[in-house]
């Protein structure tokens, strides 16, 4: 067993690949949901060494991908949820993107990917570093986007089918919470073989402030100008071209591509019920 501290942005992502070449059999992630996109990246494109499983105990800013899973209620049950012997398989989305470099770059999540306002509002929680609980954070760095709100015109497919929409934001999910809490994609499942993706089209911005507590209850589906199907994958452009954003970090900007890639890894939890049914 080996206990190492990440140091800067992108760090931890060495060290996981590092474990896999080392032959560790588990690695647990200390932190929120950046630092464990961070590691599984670092995994997933690690050549050398077999794949580790991972385990996580939920503490940063933003914890939202042990929600979809029976870990316990407190720090103590997660983290021997984490180190136990019982996994379960997972499956990860893998996202080809234009990079914040501008060039072409492959990353993989585990959570939740989303474009147009939800990656404007992260932009904000990340840059101004509120003093604030995660929640609370989120809230108010969406509050400050709805001033800056921008609507995109996609084009694309959704698993062959052609796609032309106006929106202000995509979501495309395998876990079902996002921003502290927010259920996003209330149909999703880590487990599954398919992405969830919610479209909001022309909400204003009063209706859209309207729906935020109908998204932390996962009825937001409810409304006339929010849509949501499932997809084995989907390529986007957007005009204006949109950034993009995976578990809570900024990863680059549309033109984007991303494809579900089933029990790609192995995850130390327990399954909750089945997702929620929602309208779609």
């Amino acid at each position: 067993m080996a206990t190492w501290w990440t140091e800067a942005p992108g760090h931890a992502e060495i060290l996981a690949a590092r474990a896999r070449r080392e032959g560790f059999d588990r690695v647990v992630v200390v932190g929120g949901d950046g630092t464990l996109l961070e590691a599984v990246n670092g995994l997933w494109w690690e050549s050398q060494g077999l794949q580790p499983s991972v385990g996580m105990v939920p503490l940063g800013t933003g914890c939202d991908y042990p929600r979809n899973f029976a870990c316990g209620r407190t720090l103590q049950a997660h983290l021997a949820t984490a180190l136990a012997e019982a996994t379960v398989p997972v499956s990860l989305g893998q996202a080809r993107l234009q990079g914040l470099d501008g060039r072409s770059h492959l990353r993989v999540f585990v959570n939740v990917l989303g474009l147009g306002f939800d990656a404007g509002v992260i932009a904000r929680f990340r840059g101004r570093r509120l003093r604030l609980p995660s929640k609370a954070a989120y809230i108010v760095s969406a509050l400050q986007e709805l001033r800056n709100l921008k609507r995109y015109q996609i084009t694309g497919e959704l698993n062959g089918r052609p796609l032309r929409l106006d929106v202000i934001l995509v979501a495309i999910g395998l876990g079902r919470y996002f921003g502290g809490g927010m259920m996003i994609t209330p149909g999703a499942s880590p487990h599954s073989q398919h992405l969830q993706v919610v479209l909001g089209q022309r909400l204003s911005r009063l209706e859209l402030l309207g729906l935020l507590p109908a998204i932390y209850a996962g009825k937001h589906l409810d409304h006339p100008c929010v849509t949501g199907c499932y997809a084995e994958y989907i390529t986007l452009a957007a005009e204006p071209p949109a950034l993009v954003e995976a578990d809570g970090e900024l990863i680059g900007r549309t033109p984007l591509k991303v494809e579900v890639v089933p029990a790609a890894l192995r995850f130390a939890g327990y399954p909750l019920t089945e997702a929620i049914p929602q309208k779609v």
